[in-house]
Order: C-alpha cells, then sequence, then structure tokens
C-alpha cells in the first residue's frame, strides 16, 4: 500500500520546523502512466509516445496490491516488416516500456524514497528491468534533471529502494517514479515462456508487528558496532539484506549481531522464530 509519511519536528527557540518526507511503495491501486520508446537494433531512437498502460503488458491488481511486468507484445506483427523480421519471424525493435507514476507538484521540494519488493521474477534473460525517480525539466526538451542517476538495476528478489533529496527535486521539474522494461517486441505465441516479474510494497517498518504478537524490534539503531534483538520469542536465525535485497550476512540462534564489518547505510534484517519471521529496518554508520 502506498504510504506518505511527514514527520514534524519540534519546535526549536520558538520556531517550528518541519521536515517532510515522502516515503512511496509500489501500490496496484496507484494513477500508473504509460509511454513507450522505440529504437532500432542498431540503437537508434525511431520514436517514443503515449501508451495505455495495459498495451505495454503492464498489469496492476488492486486486490493483491502488486505490479506485474512483461515484455511487449503489442506491435508484433508477421506481416509487418517494421515491427517483425520476415525471414526469422522474430521482432525486429527494441521497446523501451515506462510505467510510472507522476505525483505532481506536491513532490517537488521534498525528500523522496520509492521502494517494494520483488515477490517473483521470471523473465527471461534477454529483458532488463529498471526503477528510477526522474525529475524531468520542462524547460530542457524534458531531459532527466538527475541525468540518470536515479535509475537502477531491479533485483531479482527482495527489497528495492531508490531516494532523491528535496535539493535534487525543486519547483519546475516532472517528477516522476516507476519501472521500464526493456527488450525486443515479442512473439505472443511465446508469452508464457518469456516470463514476467510480479512487485509489490516494501518491507515493513522498524517495529511494525508482521503477524506476530508482542514487541519486537532492532537496537541501537542506528548502530555501528552490534545490532541486539529485542524479542519474547526465541530467535532461530537471521539474515541481513541491503536495501537492494542482497543478501550480506546470516548467521543461527543469538540475540547479539556483529554489524561491524557491514558498509555504512541501510538495511534490513529478516528474523526467524518458531512463531514466524520478522523484517525490520536498521542503519548502519
Amino acid at each position: 500500500m502506498k504510504t506518505i509519511i511527514t514527520s514534524i519536528a519540534l519546535s526549536l527557540l520558538s520556531l517550528p520546523m518541519i521536515f517532510a518526507q515522502n516515503n512511496i511503495q509500489v501500490s496496484g491501486s496507484d494513477s500508473w502512466i504509460g509511454y513507450m520508446n522505440v529504437f532500432n537494433f542498431s540503437g537508434g531512437y525511431e520514436f517514443g509516445s503515449g501508451w495505455e498502460v495495459s498495451a505495454l503488458k503492464s498489469t496492476p491488481s488492486v486486490g493483491s496490491n502488486t505490479l506485474t511486468l512483461q515484455p511487449n507484445f503489442n506491435t508484433y506483427n508477421a506481416n509487418d516488416p517494421f515491427w517483425t523480421n520476415p525471414n526469422t519471424g522474430a521482432g525486429n525493435k527494441n521497446m523501451e516500456a515506462l510505467t510510472f507514476v507522476e505525483p505532481g507538484a506536491a513532490f517537488n521540494g521534498v525528500d523522496l524514497t520509492f521502494s517494494g519488493i520483488v515477490q517473483t521474477y521470471t523473465l527471461d534473460s534477454a529483458y532488463t528491468v529498471k526503477f528510477f525517480i526522474k525529475a524531468l525539466d520542462p524547460a530542457n526538451d524534458y531531459a532527466d534533471a538527475l541525468a540518470g542517476a536515479k535509475v537502477m538495476d531491479l533485483p531479482t528478489s527482495g527489497a528495492f529502494s531508490v531516494s532523491a533529496t528535496a535539493a535534487e527535486l525543486p519547483a519546475g521539474l516532472l517528477i516522476q517514479y516507476g519501472f521500464s522494461v526493456t527488450g525486443v517486441n515479442a512473439n505472443p505465441a511465446n508469452e508464457a515462456a518469456l516470463g514476467s516479474v510480479t512487485i509489490g510494497a516494501g518491507p515493513v517498518a522498524v517495529n511494525e508487528l508482521n503477524e506476530l504478537p508482542g514487541k519486537i524490534s532492532v537496537y541501537p539503531n542506528p548502530t555501528a558496532n552490534t545490532l541486539s534483538i529485542r524479542s519474547e520469542y526465541q530467535v532461530q536465525a537471521y539474515q541481513i539484506s541491503t536495501s537492494l535485497g542482497q543478501p550480506v550476512l546470516s548467521g543461527k540462534a543469538t540475540n547479539d549481531v556483529d554489524v561491524s564489518s557491514l558498509a555504512a547505510g541501510t538495511y534490513f534484517i529478516t528474523v526467524k522464530f518458531e512463531e514466524g519471521e520478522k523484517i525490520m529496518k536498521f542503519i548502519k554508520h
């Protein structure tokens, strides 16, 4: 479920100071927009235009709160040599299908984090998937003012996250967050074999329960050396992953985890109990 969290700091010297943060998770109910860029196999840009999200082969689901991404089949036409090689029957263009949200001017000048979790990834390796935050400049032919710095490869499993600061998102820029799928326009007969990617909301926040009663937390947070797990349940195992879902540390039953070897940054720890699992976020200094 999409969440927008605003933190309000206490007044300092009688002057109120408000620090806003837009934390956006993937949501099937978002107002997704579609756009397609078309390239030839030499890398030359041919054209781009707005498309229906369904024509891209992107499928939001309100019921499961997910977004499913697939290769594009919409342009395949065995009788049209522009789109299909008449000798091989294969697609004849590279398609960059963009599925994104434009949240509006309220997001300008505010820190933004876009995150989620890859639930399934069966997409053929010939296709690449990226997630992004962009800030398009209408005064510069809608070029990305972030110069692609917030465009990331989507991991094949686990959590992912990208952030932009308020200073990077000034007024006047058109903010977008979302995904791209790039690869050849495909034959619909191969849809099942080419696979898909299903993306949902990301890990829960610290101290939010995952189906387990009772209090579970990690401390100190942030930490430099040791992360302690406070719980009334017996810890069986743990795994620590980066914000991109890459496992970096794991171990068996313990309530004190040595994280001194980790680089500074944001991590997620999954703690396994006999009664279930809990995912929590922490910061390593």
